[in-house]
């Protein structure tokens, strides 16, 4: 089956790579804008499924993506853990002294700060309205050697521009989460689940049902609060837990006794670290 895969970003970004993880080099992706444009592409049938990035482990959650997988309720079937490893892109035989922009995502930017820093403290941080592979587009297509991006080495590859240096991120566990949205995928056997809880507004309440977890033998591996829209001061949490399908039914059934609601995002197995 020939996938189509909405990503955020375009050819060579750190998201193309991890679709290439899941469904395969020769993947077909449409790239999107946006996050939200991803979804748009789902609900259009423009693409049959999506890898969306959720979260970083330097940066945290991405609060736009868990709005809007709740808001578009595309199930997630699997999730994949990507090192991200930053390069210095230029163009042959330029040294720093001579790099005046380096342009990429604020994000990429941020993350690569202390090299920045040292090495080019003289040159103008420039953030791209595209992603990292889109820095190195631009200035390839620009042609003026003044510039730099940072990127991956596949954007680098993919637009035939020299690394000037490699891993030039400040810390070195600096992985991105991404999850797989595809209503074809589900597994019929997943040990780890997505979900999002609400619990009645009085003492205790969010006490009582993370007490169900613990009573069932079943570990959190994220407990984020976001806030009901249209309900002041009032929270929901987003809940990944490791938990197989017969132990969410059954939690599922206790905290509803609590008078909880819980939405399942997703059940899947967990990627490696």
């Amino acid at each position: 089956m020939n996938y189509i895969v909405a990503i955020q970003g375009e050819t060579g970004s750190f998201m193309h790579e991890a679709a290439k993880q899941w469904y395969g080099q020769d993947v077909i992706i449409k790239p999107c804008a946006t996050f939200a444009e991803i979804f748009k592409s789902l609900d259009a049938g423009d693409a049959s499924c999506a890898v969306v990035a959720i979260e970083n482990s330097i940066h945290g959650s991405i609060n736009e993506v868990y709005d809007l997988l709740l808001n578009h309720k595309y199930p997630i079937v699997g999730e994949i853990n990507l090192p991200i490893k930053q390069c210095l892109i230029t163009f042959k035989g330029i040294k720093c002294k001579d790099i005046k922009y380096v342009h990429s995502h604020h994000v990429a930017l941020s993350q690569c700060s202390d090299f920045l820093d040292t090495y080019l403290p003289h040159a103008k941080r420039v953030m791209s309205p595209d992603d990292t592979a889109g820095s190195v587009r631009y200035i390839n297509e620009l042609g003026d050697t003044s510039r730099a991006a940072i990127a991956s080495e596949g954007a680098a590859k993919l637009y035939d521009m020299p690394i000037y240096k490699k891993n030039i991120q400040n810390n070195d566990v600096n992985v991105t989460r991404f999850v797989v949205l595809d209503p074809s995928g589900q597994q019929k056997s997943t040990t780890k689940a997505s979900l999002v809880l609400q619990t009645n507004h009085k003492p205790g309440a969010l006490y009582n049902a993370l007490g169900v977890f613990e009573q069932n033998n079943v570990n959190l591996t994220k407990l984020q609060s976001r806030p009901i829209v249209g309900s002041l001061w009032r929270y929901m949490f987003y809940i990944d837990a490791e938990i197989t399908k017969s132990q969410l039914e059954k939690v599922k059934k206790i905290l509803a006794k609590q008078g909880c609601s819980v939405q399942i995002l997703g059940t899947y197995n967990p990627a490696k670290l």
